[in-house]
């Protein structure tokens, strides 16, 4: 079946920084979380301990043109 892809989805907990909320962030593209809150596009930092920042243009970008590629 062309142009059927898997999706590896993930849902955590996390404090996002755009609302200033302790919720649930969901994930379709690894280290790419968007918050159910606020709908922030947040990346996934891991240095010793996990934080997710607000997504800059570069990988909103990347997760557009992955879109329309699917």
């Amino acid at each position: 079946m062309a142009g059927i892809g898997i999706f590896e989805t993930q849902i955590v907990t996390g404090v996002c920084p755009e609302c200033n909320t302790k919720t649930l962030l969901v994930s379709f593209e690894p280290h790419v979380f968007k918050c159910v809150n606020c709908d922030a596009i947040l990346e996934q930092k891991v240095n010793g301990v996990i934080k997710y920042v607000i997504a800059d243009e570069n990988t909103k970008l990347a997760m557009k043109n992955l879109n329309e590629e699917a």
